[in-house]
């Protein structure tokens, strides 16, 4: 018995011995993934290779650590990637038994000319990533010719969910301007009164744009139908200068002119070395245009605008840092809204201004993150007519003066915060985070109107409309919501994320709880394929000048017979009217599925699905709709939908040629697709139809690569997509048959590019020709959408074939 024991304890201690051996050779690696400025870097990949070629692969987390355990003691190759920044491999590193901490360091990429530096490449698959996302890198945006290359908004339709309408608004994955949370540098930037991007800065200053449609986490406040974050620079220990189009041009149609001019300017660099740095980005734009079949002296449209951005990064220490920028635009517009069917007396005098500042603070106690955050946002937008006649609606275009004198103002002030925990270890690794957001908006509008006239081909009158009443709307809001999020990477096969949401609006008196959850599959464990899923709720941002056009006038119709001078009906008044009860506040419903592919070293492609329902939306009902005038009530039984597949490929040949190509089929409808307002009311029920900018076949592609011929680099540009639909109207100015039910049509262009770098004085610079749409197609902006004119749907305006020059100045040779 006692032999049995002995033995019994020493097959115990001998079966010990290897576990404690293994635990005591075994190594963890834990460590950090900072940028230059000793920011953390949130999804960096990290590779250890060993010396037999067996890879160990993990990624950071949104405070840029990670941890790699269970590892063999010895010698690893090093390799940190992520998009936008330069790649870090070929590193060694060497593991002990126990804990080893590291630290890395990411470059942000950057125009080399003394060494050659490798990017890490755009063809990746981020096996953590749970979002349907597309990214425009700084190389993009600069290298893809565009046909206005200094309008971000321009630049951001080469990718696959954004489309821009033929009044220069952005819709993301076919949703409303104003439905999307636009972000710079973390905060909301979209305008205070109506949500669209109108703020503009230096399109040479944008580091990353990143659009999430789809599984974006529970951090997004007013996420709507997707989320367009905008990343720019805050200077490094390095003085850098940039320049683009320094000189101006000459225009000599109708005389000499200042041709467009699209000077921009950024300079960065430390205040303090290692602790305090600065980045300021400037451009100044002029355009001049002149508009055909207009009279000579009458034909020509003018602009003035300028923005300044400036950021600043300070180390308080290094467990804190603190961020600041300020953001003014200021803009004058002389003959806006010009074109062949609008003359110049129809035109408005535009003055806009916009200032946006914030301060945020980041702050690391122990292993865990916290952040927060201020910012006030002012904008104001002024229209001053020509004069103070009618403004006259013809059956194939206007005259007289615009009807109305506005004065506009908005205003912002926002907090965030959220705290990041360390990763914690049970059944996998969790990422855990949380936070909270208050915003407090305003909007007041000052207005004069005058008189619109409707006339019918002969001459004669047909309607006429006034408005009465005080024309001083004032409106206030305030949001406030928190999140928790947790984001479990189960195994090397599955990852899985799931938040919660509660916002709180004040207009409507209400609060909505929005789950999201969303997971990848990674069949093989590493990023050579993705399966994505996920389903979420998501809070739509409020109109405040759709809410507030029930504090505005009232318009006022007469309608005249045959003759023009007896009326037949009337005066007979409309009006925009709150309900009695609350208000529900308008969500979305967003479902989607993802695959990623990687085929060898160089090409992914993907295909994304997308569902997303909207309900509750704003929008006016006609109470009466048999019969001119009465009340719009304001209510929330609008209905969008959203369909799409996308299917697209990225080739990366080399560091210097690269192609990309997307289709994407899809559907944006609604059951309410009527907007009424003030100088357009339509006598009609709300009725379903397509949006405006609803493009069912949509495909483009872009790509550059150098040539053997002087050194030059070619690049293109093309799109094609359906014609976006109108609807059409009728004498009276009232709608006939359903709305969108005409389209333009189909628009495609293809953009050319060749630039040659040269050295003048020791610095090297870059010049590129442009050939705008060099297949010569009209692609019309303007129809005669009025059924009793003689030329209806006759097409016009449209950009037409063009050439341009770009210089810009890159650095020391």
């Amino acid at each position: 018995m006692r032999f049995v024991r002995t033995l019994v304890v020493f097959l115990a201690i001998g079966s010990l011995l290897p576990v404690e051996i293994l635990a005591a050779d075994a190594a963890q690696c834990t460590g950090i993934v900072l940028d230059e400025n000793k920011i953390p870097i949130g999804a960096a990949q990290i590779k250890l290779e060993d010396a037999s070629g067996h890879a160990y692969r993990t990624e950071t987390d949104s405070a840029g650590r990670f941890t790699i355990r269970d590892l063999p003691g010895g010698d690893y190759r090093v390799e940190v990637r992520k998009e936008g920044y330069f790649l870090l491999s070929g590193g060694a590193l060497s593991l002990a038994g126990g804990s080893n901490e590291v630290s890395f360091t990411l470059n942000h990429e950057q125009e080399v000319h003394e060494q050659v530096q490798v990017t890490a490449p755009a063809n990746q698959i981020d096996p953590q990533d749970t979002s349907q996302r597309s990214t425009l890198t700084a190389r993009d945006i600069r290298d893809i010719p565009f046909p206005n290359s200094h309008v971000l908004a321009q630049s951001l339709v080469a990718l696959p969910e954004i489309v821009q309408d033929h009044q220069s608004n952005l819709h993301i994955a076919g949703a409303r301007s104003g439905e999307t949370q636009y972000l710079l540098d973390g905060f909301e930037i979209g305008d205070p009164v109506d949500g669209t991007l109108t703020a503009r800065f230096n399109i040479d200053a944008t580091r990353v744009a990143d659009v999430q449609t789809g599984r974006f986490g529970a951090g997004y406040a007013h996420s709507g139908a997707g989320i367009l974050n905008l990343e720019t620079p805050d200077g490094d220990d390095r003085w850098r200068f940039g320049t683009t189009n320094p000189a101006p041009g000459i225009n000599i149609q109708q005389g000499a002119h200042l041709g467009n001019w699209y000077p921009r300017f950024t300079f960065s660099g430390p205040i303090e070395r290692g602790r305090f740095w600065f980045s300021d980005s400037i451009s100044v734009q002029h355009t001049f245009a002149v508009v055909r079949g207009l009279p000579s002296n009458a034909d020509t449209f003018e602009e003035w605008a300028g923005d300044n951005l400036l950021r600043l990064q300070y180390n308080i220490s290094h467990r804190q840092i603190l961020h600041a920028s300020v953001l003014y635009n200021r803009a004058h517009d002389d003959n806006l809204g010009l074109d062949a069917l609008d003359p110049q007396s129809t035109t408005v005098t535009a003055e806009q201004r916009r200032a946006f500042a914030s301060l945020k603070d980041q702050i690391w106690l122990h292993d865990t993150l916290f952040e927060l955050g201020v910012s006030a946002d002012r904008s104001l937008l002024d229209f001053t007519p020509q004069g103070t006649q009618p403004f006259v609606l013809l059956v194939n275009g206007t005259s007289g003066n615009y009807f109305a004198r506005s004065h506009q103002r908005g205003r912002r002030f926002q907090a965030v915060g959220s705290v990041t925990a360390a990763s914690r270890h049970w059944h996998g690794i969790h990422e855990l985070s949380a936070g909270f957001n208050v915003a407090g908006l305003t909007y007041s509008l000052a207005a004069q109107r005058g008189e619109i006239q409707a006339l019918r081909a002969d001459g004669t009158l047909v309607r006429q409309s006034t408005f009465s009443g005080p024309a001083a709307p004032r409106l206030s809001n305030t949001q406030a919501g928190v999140y928790a999020q947790d984001t479990w990477l189960c195994s090397r096969h599955f990852v899985f994320q799931a938040g919660l949401r509660a916002d709180w609006d004040r207009f409507t008196q209400s609060a909505m709880a929005e789950p999201r959850l969303s997971a990848n599959v990674l069949p093989f464990g590493d990023e050579r394929s993705k399966f994505s899923l996920g389903w979420g709720i998501y809070n739509a941002p409020l109109n405040l000048s759709v809410i507030a056009q029930a504090f505005d006038q009232q318009q006022v119709d007469t309608f005249y017979d045959a003759t023009g001078k007896v009326a037949v009906l009337g005066p007979v008044a409309s009006r925009f009217v709150l309900p009695s009860g609350g208000l529900q506040q308008p969500r979305f419903t967003i479902s989607s599925a993802g695959w990623q592919e990687k085929f060898g070293k160089r090409t992914l492609a993907g295909v994304e699905l997308l569902a997303r329902n909207g309900d509750h939306g704003f929008a006016y009902v006609d109470q009466q709709p048999a019969l001119p005038g009465g009340i719009f009530l304001l209510q929330n039984h609008r209905k969008d939908r959203y369909r799409a597949a996308t299917f697209s490929v990225r080739q990366v040949f080399s560091q210097t040629t690269e192609v990309y190509g997307a289709y994407t089929r899809s559907l944006a409808r609604s059951n309410e697709v009527l907007n009424p307002a003030l100088g357009s009311v339509f006598y009609v029920a709300q009725q379903p139809g397509p949006v405006a900018w609803d493009t069912p076949n949509r495909f483009l592609t872009w790509g550059w690569a150098p040539t053997h011929i002087w050194g030059i680099q070619l690049s293109y540009f093309f799109e094609y997509r359906s014609g976006y639909p109108f609807s059409v109207v009728n004498l009276q100015q009232q709608l006939v048959g359903t709305p969108n039910s005409s389209r333009f049509p189909a628009y495609a262009s293809l953009n050319l590019g060749i630039e040659k770098k040269f050295g003048f004085r020791g610095y090297l610079w870059a010049a590129r020709v442009e050939a705008v749409n060099i297949l010569g197609r009209q692609n019309p902006d303007t129809v005669v959408n009025n059924i009793n004119a003689p030329n209806f749907g006759a097409f016009a305006g449209g950009q037409g074939r063009a050439t341009t020059l770009r210089v810009r100045f890159v650095g020391r040779k």
